[in-house]
């Protein structure tokens, strides 16, 4: 499969990975999320806690590195990128994404 580039921000906690996208819109999106999918946050709310601790990855759109959202992933060692605008408008529900947090990049396959 190939890969595009489709988003890129600040990378809070390095690493890379592979896994189906789910979008949260607000708190009442949480009861979607399941285990190892990546997360595209809209902001930093410690109630969103509870769905980085299914994930294997963050996207958030707003928030800075020592956002509570973001302190959370950096201590679980998930890799999670912020300042990612847009970024619940460029990925659908169920998408297979590569999260590669290294670079601060998101990639969707083909």
């Amino acid at each position: 499969m190939k890969k595009n580039l489709i988003l890129s921000g600040v990378t809070v906690s390095p690493g890379s990975v592979e896994g189906k996208a789910r979008i949260i819109n607000n708190v009442e999106d949480l009861a979607k999320v399941e285990e190892d999918e990546i997360v595209f946050l809209p902001k930093s709310h410690p109630m969103y806690a509870i769905a980085v601790l299914r994930a294997s990855g963050v996207v958030c759109e707003y928030g800075g590195k020592l956002s509570h959202i973001c302190i959370v992933s950096l201590e679980m060692g998930l890799p999670c990128i912020t300042k990612v605008k847009e970024a619940r408008a460029a990925v659908k529900d169920g998408q297979l994404v590569y999260l590669d947090a290294d670079k601060g990049e998101v990639y969707l396959y083909e």
